[in-house]
């Protein structure tokens, strides 16, 4: 998720080191402000989990797909689909993270039963990467941050790498059954994905869901809900993530001025532009252009 550069600002822990031969490795990630990182592909063994606490991060899969979450979401990558963060910045955010190791790699994983470590990753990512934290599954990741923070931890102390263990079952647990959830409701995939389709080909047209949602046969509040419930955000939130990602290529490949951007887009004013922007990357497309120079050098 995070690729090496950000890992080493943040304190990981590896799940062989407290007896979770299942996990790779876990942590937490803060991001006080914007902050570039690679544009290189990422891919896991296993899958990664990751759980935005505060602020909002968005990924993108290699068939163009945007993966947003917000506070209170978590997304699930299976095992293998490569993903990066979209317009090579994190924005403002809090996360805790788990990245799985393979099933048939682990012969006898400790939180789960073999079968079931098996069945979790078989069903990970099927009909929505996006769900909702529940609390249970938030009050655990809170506790894994207070464990984190105890130095006793670091030097093996018995109780508190049990109480760690536990608080991670938990959290397997809750994102399993989020998981499940979604997989009852195999019909309304179809409907996301017919429009996804529609959106991606021709992400530059000024997008009538009301059009869209009638050609696929049903009514606009429903396209609107069944897009939200599986995506986590609206329609037109999503066709404005795809729009300013378009943006943030040509602030990073070219010095056009930031003015000429925001008119061919469609924003109308720099003024407006740099609102919109900021309120998804954190930063202004001025900054975010200095920002992308930098890593480039």
């Amino acid at each position: 998720m995070l690729g090496s550069q950000i890992l080493d600002l943040n304190t990981s822990i590896s799940g062989a080191d407290i007896g979770v031969p299942e996990i790779k490795t876990f942590g937490f990630a803060t991001f006080q402000k914007a902050m570039a990182t690679t544009d290189s592909w990422t891919s896991h063994g296993g899958p990664e989990l990751v759980f935005v606490i505060e602020g909002e991060a968005c990924w993108e899969l290699e068939d163009e797909a945007l993966v947003p979450v917000s506070g209170g979401q978590f997304a699930l990558f299976p095992a293998n689909k490569k993903h990066r963060i979209v317009n090579g910045l994190y924005p403002p955010s809090h996360s805790f993270w788990i990245v799985m190791a393979n099933a048939t790699n682990v012969a006898d994983p400790a939180l789960l039963t073999r079968d079931g470590f098996r069945d979790f990753q078989n069903y990970l990512g099927r009909r929505g990467l996006t769900h909702d934290i529940e609390a249970r599954c938030m009050d655990a990741i809170g506790e894994l941050h207070r464990l984190m923070s105890d130095p006793r931890i670091y030097t093996g102390s018995s109780l508190l790498i049990a109480e760690m263990r536990a608080a991670l079952h938990t959290v397997l647990i809750e994102a399993w059954k989020a998981q499940d959830k979604k997989l009852a409701d195999r019909d309304n995939s179809a409907l996301i994905d017919d429009f996804l389709e529609v959106l991606h080909s021709d992400p530059d047209s000024e997008l009538n869901i009301g059009e869209v949602a009638t050609r696929l046969g049903y009514s606009r509040s429903y396209l609107h809900n069944r897009f939200r419930k599986e995506v986590g955000m609206s329609p037109s939130d999503y066709a404005q993530r795809l729009r300013i990602k378009r943006c943030c290529t040509r602030l990073a490949t070219t010095s056009e001025p930031v003015t000429d951007i925001a008119v061919e887009f469609g924003f109308g004013s720099s003024q407006y532009f740099s609102r919109v922007f900021k309120k998804y990357l954190g930063t202004t497309p001025s900054e975010y252009r200095q920002q992308m120079a930098i890593r480039e050098h």
